[in-house]
C-alpha cells in the first residue's frame, strides 16, 4: 500500500508537520508557520526559495538545475516551490530564504485640507413612548436629533428597541451626513474613531484617527500576506484564474491582516473596534478589486480594463471588517487597470491637483506610477519596474528588512550600511541603487552596464580590483565577504543584477519621458519631483540621478513625501468633501498605456544605458 502522509522537519527550529504526498515544501513550511520568500509566486522562475535537504534529497528538477550550481545540487540544495514531498524530509531553511516583515513606511507628509469628517456624534434625549404620544421609536429619535431629511437603515431600526427602552435618559446618535448610522446608550461623544488603510501589493498600513479632533492616534503595518502567492499583481491574478476559490482565498488572507491591524491600533490607542464608525481604503486597482471581492482578471489581459473605476461605499460588515456593525467603508476610486486609488491618494495628498505649478510625482513600489500635472491637467502611467528594486530577480536581493544592505559607499574598497546594524544577509533596493551608482563613479561599471575585468581597469584601487570576481560564468563585485555576512557566504552584485537594474530603471525613466511628452513639459522643467512610497524615501537623490532613474534635475527640487497613499486615505477620512475631489482626480486624470504608446520602446532602449559621469 502506497504511503500518503509524510513528516517534514524544518531546521533549525526542529518544527515538524505532516503533509500529504505531492504537497510542495513551500506549502509544508507555511503549515509550520515558516513563510518562504518566493517573488515569482511559486513558478520556479526566481530561484529565491532555495533550501537544503539534509537527508536523501529528491532528484533535481529542471528549475533546480537552472538556478542552482552543480555543487549545490550535489549538496542537496533544491527550490522549495518545485519540491513535491514524497518521503519524510529534514530540511534546513537558510535565513535569506525566509520571508521577513518588510520595513514599512507608515507615515506621510502632512496634508492641508479642512478638518470636516463625514461623521459626527450628537447627544440627545429621546422621550419614553406614552399612550398620548404614539410616535414610533424612529420618529421620536429623529425629532430629538432635530435635523431635516434624516434616514436610517434596517440594522439600526432593528436595534432601536433595545437601545431606546433601556431606561437611560440620554443616547448618542452617530450621524453620517443625513444617515443615522448608529445610536448608543449614554454619552459616548468622546469616542468617535475612523481607520484608514493603504493596501499595497507588498505592505499594508493602517492608521486610527480620532474624528473628534483629527489626530492620528496610532499607526500599524503588516506585510501583505498575499506575497505568499507572488510579489506582483499579475502573479496574484494568475493564482485567481488557476485556483479554485482563488479570489476568496486571497481576499480572506488580506481581511485577516486588516483585522489584525485594527486590533493592534485599538490596543495602542485604548479604543474599541465598536467605536470605529468609518473606514477608508486605497490600493492599486488589483488590490482594491480583491479587497471588495471583485474578480481582477480582466486587468491582466488586453485591453487591461478594470471592472470598477468609481469609489465604493458599503457597510464594513459586508466585506468582513470587524469594526462597528453599521460602519461605512469608503474605497477611493481608481484611474485605470494599472493605476489605482493609491495614485489618486498620492495626487490628493501631495496637492498637485490644486497647484498652478507643474509637478512630477513618482511612487516606486512593486509597480511604479508616474503622474505629471497641476490643477488644470493630470497625466499618469504605470511602469513595470518594481520587482528588481524590491529584491526580486537580484541574486542576493531581499526586501528592506533587518539584515539588508541599504547603503553602499566605495572609497578604496566597498563599505556597506546594514538595516539593524548587524551582519548583512542580502541587499535591498536602496543599497542596490547605491552600489550601481558608486561602481559607475569608480569606473568598475561602464555606461553599457558591463562590469570591468580587473585587468582592463588599471585605474581601480587594488581593493576594488580584488572585489571583482568570477561567479557562475559572469563577473560580480563582492560587497561583503563570507566571513562578514550572516549566512557565511559572500554577498555579490552580479553582472545579471546590473542588467536587472538597467531594465527596471529604464522602465521608470521611459515612463517619465512619455508622460512628460504627453503633457508637453520636459522632465527637467517641472517645479518639483515628489518621491512617494517606502523605496522612494530611502534612496539617495544623487544616486537615483546617477543611474538615470530620475531626470537630471537639481536635488533641492526633489522632495520625499513619505507614504502619500496612506496620507490620502487619512485625508478622505478627515475631510468628507475631499471625496468629491478624489472622484474628479480619478475621472479627469489622463492615463497613458505605455505598451501601445508609439516611441515607448525606443525611449526604453535609450534609457537602458547609464548616463555619462558629471
Amino acid at each position: 500500500m502506497t504511503r500518503e502522509t509524510f513528516r517534514v522537519t524544518l531546521q533549525p527550529e526542529g518544527r515538524s508537520v505532516f503533509v500529504l504526498r505531492g504537497t510542495t515544501l513551500v506549502e509544508a513550511a507555511g503549515q509550520a508557520g515558516v513563510i518562504l520568500n518566493q517573488p515569482c509566486g511559486g513558478d520556479g522562475a526566481c530561484g529565491k526559495c532555495r533550501v537544503e535537504v539534509l537527508q536523501d534529497p529528491p532528484p533535481p528538477t529542471a528549475a533546480d538545475r537552472e538556478h542552482l550550481s552543480p555543487r549545490e545540487l550535489e549538496d542537496g540544495w533544491r527550490l522549495a516551490c518545485r519540491l513535491a514531498v514524497a518521503s519524510d524530509l529534514v530540511v534546513s531553511i537558510p535565513q535569506e530564504t525566509r520571508f521577513f516583515e518588510q520595513m514599512i513606511l507608515a507615515e506621510g507628509e502632512g496634508c492641508r485640507y479642512p478638518f470636516q469628517p463625514n461623521l459626527r456624534k450628537k447627544l440627545v434625549t429621546v422621550g419614553e413612548p406614552t399612550v398620548e404620544d404614539q410616535r414610533s421609536d424612529l420618529d421620536r429619535l429623529k425629532a430629538a436629533i432635530g435635523e431635516d431629511g434624516l434616514e436610517a437603515g434596517l440594522s439600526l431600526i432593528r436595534a432601536l428597541p433595545g437601545i431606546l427602552r433601556g431606561g437611560r435618559p440620554h443616547v448618542t446618535a452617530v450621524l453620517e451626513g443625513k444617515e443615522i448610522q448608529w445610536v448608543e446608550a449614554g454619552d459616548t461623544t468622546d469616542r468617535i474613531w475612523g481607520v484608514a488603510f493603504d493596501i499595497g501589493t507588498t505592505s499594508v498600513v493602517g492608521a486610527l484617527m480620532d474624528l473628534g479632533d483629527g489626530r492620528t492616534a496610532a499607526v500599524a503595518s503588516r506585510t501583505n500576506p498575499q506575497v505568499h502567492f507572488g510579489d506582483d499583481v499579475v502573479s496574484r491574478i494568475s493564482y485567481i484564474e488557476n485556483t479554485r476559490d482563488g479570489l476568496e482565498k486571497l481576499r480572506r488572507r488580506l481581511l485577516t491582516c486588516l483585522n489584525e491591524i485594527i486590533i493592534e491600533l485599538c490596543e495602542s490607542a485604548g479604543a474599541e473596534p465598536e467605536s470605529i464608525y468609518e473606514a477608508t481604503a486605497v490600493g492599486n486597482t488589483t488590490m482594491s478589486h480583491i479587497f471588495l471581492g471583485v474578480d481582477p482578471s480582466p486587468i491582466a489581459h488586453a485591453p487591461y480594463v478594470a471592472v470598477l473605476r468609481e469609489s465604493v461605499d458599503v457597510k464594513a460588515r459586508e466585506v468582513g471588517l470587524e469594526i462597528n456593525r453599521n460602519a461605512n467603508l469608503h474605497v477611493l476610486p481608481n484611474i485605470a487597470g494599472f493605476v489605482g486609488s493609491d495614485t489618486v491618494a498620492v495626487i490628493l495628498a501631495s496637492g498637485i491637483a490644486r497647484d498652478d505649478a507643474v509637478q512630477l510625482a513618482i511612487d516606486i513600489g512593486t509597480n511604479g506610477e508616474v503622474v505629471m500635472g497641476n490643477r488644470l491637467r493630470l497625466v499618469a502611467c504605470s511602469c513595470a519596474a518594481g520587482p528588481a528594486f524590491e529584491g526580486a530577480r537580484i541574486r542576493y536581493g531581499m526586501r528592506a528588512t533587518e539584515g539588508a544592505i541599504s547603503k553602499v559607499v566605495i572609497n578604496e574598497g566597498v563599505e556597506v550600511g546594514v538595516i539593524g546594524g548587524g551582519r548583512p544577509t542580502g541587499i535591498c533596493g536602496s543599497g542596490l541603487v547605491d552600489a550601481v551608482a558608486e561602481l559607475l563613479d569608480a569606473g568598475a561599471i561602464d555606461e553599457t552596464g558591463r562590469i570591468a575585468a580587473p585587468a582592463q581597469a588599471p585605474a581601480l584601487s587594488d581593493e576594488l580590483k580584488a572585489a571583482i570576481v568570477e561567479f557562475e560564468d559572469q563577473l560580480a563585485v563582492v560587497l561583503v565577504d563570507g566571513a562578514q555576512s550572516k549566512t557565511g557566504r559572500p554577498i555579490l552584485l552580479t553582472q545579471r543584477d546590473v542588467r536587472e537594474v538597467q531594465l527596471a530603471k529604464a522602465a521608470m525613466r521611459a515612463g517619465i519621458e512619455v508622460v512628460a511628452e504627453e503633457f508637453g513639459v520636459a522632465p527637467t522643467e517641472v517645479a518639483r519631483v515628489l518621491l512617494a512610497g517606502g523605496f522612494g524615501n530611502f534612496i539617495r537623490r544623487s544616486h537615483a540621478k546617477r543611474i538615470g532613474l530620475l531626470p537630471p534635475i537639481r536635488s533641492e527640487r526633489i522632495d520625499f513625501i513619505g507614504n502619500a497613499a496612506a496620507t490620502g486615505a487619512k485625508t478622505v477620512l478627515a475631510c468628507g468633501d475631499c471625496r468629491a475631489e478624489a472622484e474628479r482626480i480619478s475621472r479627469e486624470t489622463e492615463y497613458v498605456e505605455l505598451a501601445s504608446r508609439p516611441g515607448f520602446q525606443a525611449r526604453f532602449a535609450e534609457a537602458i544605458t547609464f548616463p555619462p559621469p558629471g
